[in-house]
């Protein structure tokens, strides 16, 4: 049972991992440093390991029987209560050309449910905190999605054309065609945009658990929706897609061009 106190410590340690990650980070962007390609064929940074190591170690020493879910390193207890989803650099490949796009996202996870999420992005010195059932912040400042209903006023983002689903990226073509503006690229970022206010649709595909968990509260928490390209709820074994809108009549009216069965 989670009552209001310890919420409250959940998102103020969670903020400090967001702080101490931050620190490491800086230690390499813009710098040089190591970098492999992992068996995915997607890059890792020393900056990646040790950022998520960090945060590991912190959570370990605070709450050793907490679940922990994160991109670089082997899950930890992934049966507990609480799990905590951890991806330490999201837009590695922004990070690696000094992008400033890219950010650490934390999740915290009860009985497998997303509690609170924070998108923080150094190099813009923004973070984005959504917490269940509560409005969400960005530097501390409450934040509202956009009130565009129509994709024809809408703004849409995706990470690129990396949609592998055939028929999901032809489907994505026809949001491109009906929506004011379009852009791909921006990590993580885009999120914190939607969140913000400032655009409307984000829509992407293969994503892991580490990648998305964060989001979820920080959309819901600013008046979003955010859902599968089934318009499904996401959880722990969701296929990775993702389509995020914001709001519910916008969401509705994605999905009628969609159409995705």
């Amino acid at each position: 049972m989670i009552n209001s106190s310890n919420l409250k410590e959940f998102v103020s340690f969670a903020n400090f991992l967001a702080d101490e990650s931050e620190n490491v980070i800086k230690e390499y962007f813009r710098k040089t440093f190591s970098t492999e390609i992992k068996d995915d064929s997607t890059p890792v940074t020393i900056a990646d390991k040790n950022t998520e190591q960090r945060i590991r170690d912190l959570i370990n020493k605070k709450y050793p029987n907490h679940g922990i879910l994160g991109e670089e390193f082997e899950e930890l207890n992934p049966d507990n209560e609480f799990i905590w989803v951890i991806d330490p650099i999201d837009g590695t490949m922004s990070f690696i050309a000094g992008h400033k796009d890219f950010g650490t996202l934390i999740a915290l996870l009860h009985n497998q449910k997303p509690i609170l999420g924070i998108i923080n992005c150094p190099a813009h010195k923004e973070r984005w905190i959504g917490v269940h059932n509560q409005p969400t912040t960005l530097n501390n400042n409450i934040i509202k999605t956009s009130n565009i209903k129509n994709l024809e006023d809408g703004y849409a983002f995706t990470s690129g054309l990396y949609l592998e689903d055939k028929i999901f990226r032809t489907s994505f073509d026809k949001i491109i065609e009906n929506t004011k503006y379009h852009r791909f690229g921006g990590d993580c970022y885009m999120y914190g945009m939607l969140a913000s206010g400032l655009i409307d649709i984000v829509i992407e595909d293969t994503l892991k658990v580490h990648d998305y968990m964060a989001l979820i509260p920080v959309i819901e928490g600013a008046g979003g929706v955010i859902t599968d390209k089934y318009n499904q709820e996401i959880n722990l074994k969701s296929d990775g897609s993702l389509i995020a809108t914001a709001n519910s009549k916008l969401h509705n009216k994605v999905f009628e061009v969609l159409k995705i069965d």
